[in-house]
């Protein structure tokens, strides 16, 4: 690999969390199979019902480069983050997150260091969903990043960002964590946030925060990164109709409203979240009701953190609930048979 700059030195952090067996050794062998290897590897097992430990067996201990291994009482996913950022070695001079249940393919560390290498300080990957054939940007329809001109010299299949940060993540967001690598000069003392309640939110707060510093944000089109499905995994375990939906739709109202009060955006980008905030308070409405309805274990818990943490939603709700109702009569008027 020719560069224009110094080749990066990866250190690589994975918070492990699961009861499956067999997925962290998984992880961990995408990343041996790297075509260009890390130097430094940190795990930290977060409380994990299945043991770390039980993982890693002794030839895989042998062949993961600089490989750590931390157990700590279970905090979240950002704390488990944290600790191994902690714990990463002063010649790292990138960082690359991979979740314990997610797997890389042997190309995605060899394009990251490439993006770097032509001046990116940030890089992230298409992705494809596992046991699917369709890939994250197609299946968000962000056709913006696939159909993107801008491809950067000398470095075939990397493409560089020109939009805005709040194009790229306020909307159906593209940059997922097992996808990231970035300099690590960006911020040096780089931790998650933990401002919400480890259902989701930290690593968006922190992807804006460091895009905000970089002067140069490149990705792959293609997938390089296996998201997986069968561990204890964020995303699949809050679907709509839980009350950990219910959380995860609550902490996705804070970051938007934390982001429309601290960064620079322009009118265009300050209408857009505030019409995504609008949205997510009108699913959280929809979602209440429905834990409400069917009595679910905290249902109400959840429901006034959401209207203790965001006031304005109460104050939504009283005009959205009459409209959703009568909405919802109206439809079952039109649906229902006539009388004989």
């Amino acid at each position: 690999m020719s560069t224009s700059a110094e080749l990066p030195r990866f250190g690589v952090v994975i918070p492990y969390f699961q009861r499956q067996a067999g997925l962290l050794h998984r992880a961990l062998s995408s990343v041996c199979a790297q075509e260009y290897r890390p130097i430094q590897v940190v795990v930290v097992d977060d409380g994990s019902p299945r043991a770390a430990a039980e993982e890693i067996t002794e030839e895989l201990r042998n062949a993961v480069p600089g490989l750590t291994v931390t157990r700590q009482a279970n905090q979240g996913v950002a704390a488990a983050r944290n600790t191994a950022l902690e714990a990463l070695s002063h010649d790292v001079s990138a960082i690359a997150f991979l979740d314990s249940d997610d797997q890389w393919d042997p190309a995605h560390l060899r394009n990251a260091a490439l993006a770097l290498s032509r001046g990116a300080d940030f890089f992230f990957a298409n992705l494809r969903i596992e046991g699917t054939t369709t890939d994250w940007f197609r299946k968000q329809g962000r056709h913006d990043l696939l159909d993107n001109p801008r491809s950067v010299p000398e470095a075939p299949g990397i493409l560089q960002w020109a939009g805005s940060v709040a194009e790229l993540l306020a909307g159906k967001c593209m940059v997922m964590t097992s996808s990231v690598v970035f300099r690590r000069a960006l911020m040096p003392q780089v931790r998650f946030p933990r401002t919400t309640r480890g259902v989701s939110g930290e690593d968006l707060l922190l992807w804006w925060e460091l895009l905000a510093r970089s002067s140069a944000v490149m990705y792959g089109p293609e997938p390089s990164v296996t998201y997986g499905t069968s561990g204890v995994g964020v995303w699949q375990h809050s679907a709509f109709g839980t009350v950990r939906g219910l959380v995860r739709v609550a902490d996705e109202v804070r970051w938007n409203r934390y982001v429309l009060n601290n960064y620079p955006l322009s009118s265009g980008e300050r209408r857009f979240l505030q019409k995504r905030i609008a949205e997510h308070r009108e699913a959280a409405l929809v979602s209440a009701l429905h834990v409400l309805r069917r009595r679910q274990q905290n249902a109400l818990k959840e429901v006034l953190y959401l209207l203790r943490d965001d006031p304005v939603c109460a104050a939504w709700w009283c005009v959205a609930l009459p409209k959703l109702m009568f909405s919802k009569l109206r439809r079952a008027s039109v649906t229902s048979p006539p009388d004989s």
